[in-house]
């Protein structure tokens, strides 16, 4: 058993697989995190107070524009149901960042230092360009330039990926909130 797992850590440590490693536990998170938000939160509700405050939004913009003092007692009479539902929105949506914020948190600890070698971020990833001659201060910061492109570190890869791959598992499972 204890070579199996030396096998897949020597397996993991190093690009391409590493990248396909980190791809695939962002994408598990994020699928986690997406059915515990539909498990916990009344997605129907959300979508009704997100279709209420956008509306109220437009009103407040056209109020704005025209000065219209009817519609402006009318936006004053509503700021305080429409701050009400945003705070319950943002409680729904904190439900299940509460109950797996502290097992997420020791799954990054782990993959960060297992991706750590001296104090130094390993390269998990390689870009095949160089992104550091457009953007020089994301050198250190997400990975480092490498004679084939921009090697990434592991915060980096796994911030592009989540980024990347978040609000389409979002939109397939329907916890996006437009």
């Amino acid at each position: 058993m204890q070579d199996i797992l030396l096998d897949f850590l020597t397996l993991i440590e190093d690009p391409p697989v590493s990248a396909l490693f980190i791809m695939i536990v962002s994408v598990t998170i994020s699928s986690i995190s997406n059915l515990a938000m539909r498990k916990f939160a009344n997605m129907r509700r959300l979508r009704r107070y997100q279709a209420e405050i956008k509306q109220h939004q437009e009103m407040q913009k056209e109020a704005e524009r025209t000065q219209d003092e009817k519609l402006l007692r009318k936006i004053k009479r509503r700021k305080a149901y429409i701050d009400r539902i945003q705070g319950e929105m943002l409680k729904q949506r904190c439900k299940p960042t509460l109950i797996f914020i502290i097992p997420f948190m020791l799954i990054f600890t782990l993959l960060r230092n297992f991706y750590t070698a001296g104090g130094q971020d390993a390269v998990v990833a390689i870009l095949p360009f160089n992104v550091n001659k457009v953007l020089p201060f994301l050198i250190g910061m997400i990975g480092v330039p490498t004679p084939f492109g921009f090697g990434m570190s592991y915060w980096g890869f796994y911030f592009l990926c989540g980024l990347g791959l978040s609000s389409i598992l979002q939109r397939i499972m329907g916890t996006q909130i437009t």
